[in-house]
């Protein structure tokens, strides 16, 4: 019995080497191609005299190619299953989105702060205050934080707008960034600093909140728990945690900074390193690593994530077994940009990107990223073949519409097309969903008016 013990110990360790995970590293680089610049242009200064970012957004932007077009400070970008691109874009008031032939669009607010109204109304009507936070459903659904206003707002399919939560807290500083959303949008994360103290001008810390239908506001990590500047928010799909970044831009002690999952009320555990650990370095833990000003988190379905350090300057793939590795190699100061179209990361031969603000997964799999004041949205193409399955069926058909259901892998895309003829008629698009890990319910709305028609999965755009 001990000899057994002594064996599967040693399995173990065999199995959790940094070999093992160095292995898992070159997988993720394999299955990822060459980065492509979507979006920005470098400029000399992005800021007004009064210290405030410029608003680079002209009636000639409107519809221009996206490759070619300045940004205005943009927080965040994110994808839908048909290969659209929303960007959070702070300074220019508004939600763009760069459609599929590469060109940019006003997609929600007027590119003027303010409010004039909760909606519903076209997205495109309504008015939005320095909106940093984004969230995209694969179907087009998109959520959007609009700290100015202490609102989230919603923009469905056919782009209406409304509010959901209006948040009264009259300290809310217009800032936040943070916004997560579940699958069903029965449960929504967010965060928010608090406003300066006078004579201070800083934020007076932050808090992380929640918002359900039935409960509506409430505090998940108060102020008292020490989140100073939080960048991003994700939910692990591995253990269903929260887990947050702080930046802690405000904190000098520089103590705050860091990846930190939340583990219940108030209840907080660190993830990456504090200042008195040594700087990341390759295959190094992330719990014994300070990245600087740490911001931008993604998770993939095994638990591994991409995370991004606005002062660190690097996006780095953290594996399953905590260990780093280095994405693509960059700096936390000045505008630099050198990330061309056609280089394969991982690249670490220069500083190719500063400052990133925001790393987000694509429904494809593609990664995307934002980064520098003069503001790009870059992507790196997912180029595996996805595996679709074959359990497609037709369950019943309700008022509500043609319920189908097929069992998904969690978190994995799937776009739902239909024909009426296999022979004549071409595939149309009805919609997209994620998976959930078991089986996985769309329901065809529309199929009421419709006779015999076949449905099939196919790999988001």
């Amino acid at each position: 019995m001990h000899k057994l013990s002594s064996l599967i110990v040693t399995f173990l360790v065999a199995l959790y080497t940094p070999a093992a995970f160095a292995d898992e590293f070159q997988d993720l680089a394999t299955g990822f191609g060459t980065a492509t610049t979507l979006a920005g242009i470098a400029h000399s200064s992005t800021t007004n005299s009064d210290g405030t970012s410029i608003n680079f957004w002209n009636t000639s932007s409107e519809g221009a190619q996206a490759s070619i077009t300045s940004l205005s400070n943009p927080h965040m970008a994110a994808a839908d299953a048909f290969g659209n691109i929303y960007i959070a874009d702070k300074a220019s008031h508004a939600i763009l989105e760069i459609t599929t032939d590469g060109k940019i669009h006003t997609f929600a607010g007027t590119h003027a702060a303010g409010f004039n109204g909760d909606g519903p109304a076209p997205a495109t009507t309504l008015q939005i205050f320095s909106p940093n936070g984004l969230y995209v459903f694969p179907d087009g659904t998109v959520y959007l934080l609009d700290p100015g206003n202490h609102r989230i707002r919603r923009v469905d399919k056919n782009g209406i707008m409304t509010t959901v939560v209006t948040d009264p807290d009259p300290n809310w500083y217009p800032s936040g960034r943070a916004l997560w959303v579940s699958r069903d949008e029965q449960l929504i994360y967010y965060t928010n600093e608090f406003a300066p103290v006078p004579p201070s001008i800083i934020a007076d810390g932050a808090t992380v909140k929640k918002w359900t239908p039935g409960g509506g506001i409430e505090i998940v990590c108060s102020k008292s728990v020490g989140f100073r500047n939080p960048g991003n928010i994700a939910v692990n799909p591995i253990d269903g945690k929260l887990y947050v970044t702080d930046r802690a831009e405000d904190d000098s002690s520089k103590m705050a900074t860091g990846v930190w999952r939340i583990d219940g009320i108030d209840q907080r555990t660190r993830v990456t390193g504090n200042i008195t650990q040594p700087l990341p370095l390759d295959g190094q833990l992330a719990l014994n690593s300070y990245i600087d000003g740490v911001r931008g988190i993604a998770f993939l379905s095994n638990g591994a994530y991409f995370l991004c350090g606005h002062k660190d300057g690097n996006i780095w793939y953290v594996d399953s077994g905590g260990v780093l590795h280095r994405y693509i190699r960059g700096k936390g100061s000045k505008d630099t940009y050198l990330l061309g179209n056609g280089q394969h990361p991982p690249i670490a031969a220069q500083d190719y990107l500063c400052q990133p603000r925001a790393v987000t997964l694509a429904p494809n799999g593609s990664l995307l990223g934002v980064c520098n004041d003069s503001g790009y949205v870059f992507e790196v193409k997912n180029i595996l073949s996805q595996l679709l399955p074959l359990d497609l069926k037709a369950v019943r058909r309700d008022p509500e519409g043609l319920h189908l259901n097929w069992k998904g892998a969690l978190n994995q895309a799937y776009v739902v097309e239909r024909t009426q003829n296999l022979q004549s008629s071409p595939w149309e698009i009805v919609g997209a969903t994620s998976g959930n890990g078991g089986v996985t319910e769309f329901i065809d709305q529309t199929a009421g008016t419709l006779g015999h028609t076949f449905y099939r999965l196919s790999r988001p755009r």
